[in-house]
């Protein structure tokens, strides 16, 4: 009998794949085994790493000695019938159960490139997040149970581990576009002052107190709207640009272009960790965190609407549409962030359904 713990659940926009590194069938199964007999010596071949019960410090009995205590006769001085027929119960209660237990962690989401997973496990466990054995951090999940993670626009490979148990996720990986920008001023590409670089490193010192913003309410529950309601879109997410013919950073943004004070809504509740009109490259722009080290990122606004500590609720404007710092006319650049890891905001238009 071979057992086989990767699952794969399929759905019209939902992928998950769960890995149990903790089988408690399995492991009740092994410690029980010598029990398990019907007029005869049953013999199990089981395609399981020994690992897969370490979670429980699984110890197996000496089938030996456990045999020898089966084959007694039912008037045993260190066995009565009644204490054989009541271990029998336990050990089948316990065999039942085991099947039967929820899993330690279960996510739905978009698991490719850019896109996001909600997980579901105990309040406040404590969820291991990795890329390798020796790439990982850990995440503390909600007082319900729930937590958000998001895979890179590059992320090839994710997994989470939570008392025990595991959950890998096959990343689907995306074809990216090509964008080509010429025309732009040296001193927005690679040519700055030394004036020009300390604006920079001002602009950046106070993005990084905004990213900073750990909000505890989760207010990404019920996914995105878009943030605005008539748009030509001019860059997907991930594109990679080549900026007056120089390779540069991928664009982990969406662009949206509309007309100058168009307005911008917040597509889901959040509290405003930013909204500065004097960035360098950004010009003007707004960021929300939406919890769990989710935020949502509003460049090259005309105006902005709201102020920093603010709460905001979906469909609420906060900006109006513009073409301030680097930009060659007036769009709104939509991104989204989680915990560093650069995510597709129209992914979360979908997610969850």
């Amino acid at each position: 009998m071979t057992l086989n713990f990767a699952a794969c659940k399929p759905d019209t926009q939902f992928f998950w794949t769960r890995q149990t590194a903790r089988t408690p069938s399995v492991c009740a199964l092994l410690r029980h085994l010598p029990r398990l007999r019907g007029g005869g010596i049953v013999l199990l071949a089981l395609t399981l790493p020994l690992s897969a019960c370490a979670q429980e410090k699984l110890r197996i009995p000496e089938a030996g000695a456990e045999m020898a205590d089966a084959r007694e006769p039912l008037d045993s001085h260190s066995k009565t019938q009644a204490d054989r027929a009541k271990s029998k119960i336990l050990a089948q209660e316990r065999l039942a159960i085991a099947p039967n237990s929820p899993p330690e962690i279960s996510c739905t989401g978009l698991a490719q490139q850019g896109g996001a997973v909600l997980c579901q496990t105990k309040p406040n466990a404590k969820v291991k997040i990795a890329r390798s054995e020796k790439d990982f951090y850990f995440e503390n999940a909600d007082a319900a149970g729930k937590l958000i993670v998001g895979f890179d626009r590059d992320e090839k490979k994710t997994f989470i581990e939570a008392a025990g148990e595991r959950v890998t996720f096959d990343i689907t990986p995306r074809e990216y576009d090509t964008s080509r920008i010429d025309g732009l001023p040296p001193s927005q590409v690679s040519t700055f002052s030394d004036a020009q670089l300390k604006r920079i490193r001002s602009s950046s010192a106070r993005k990084k107190v905004g990213f900073g913003s750990r909000a505890t309410e989760m207010g990404f529950a019920d996914g995105f709207i878009y943030p605005v309601a008539n748009y030509t879109k001019t860059t997907n997410f991930g594109a990679q640009r080549i900026l007056n013919g120089e390779p540069k950073k991928p664009h982990y943004g969406v662009d949206l272009a509309a007309p100058v004070g168009t307005p911008i809504v917040a597509p889901a509740d959040g509290i405003v960790s930013l909204a500065d009109d004097d960035l360098y490259f950004e010009g003007a722009m707004v960021l929300l965190d939406h919890g769990q080290g989710l935020i949502s990122m509003y460049l090259h606004t005309d105006e902005i609407l709201v102020e920093p500590g603010q709460r905001v609720k979906r469909g609420e404007q906060i900006a109006t549409v513009g073409s301030k710092g680097r930009s060659t006319g007036p769009h709104l650049c939509w991104r989204l962030k989680w915990r560093n890891r650069n995510l597709d905001p129209e992914l979360l238009t979908e997610w969850p359904r």
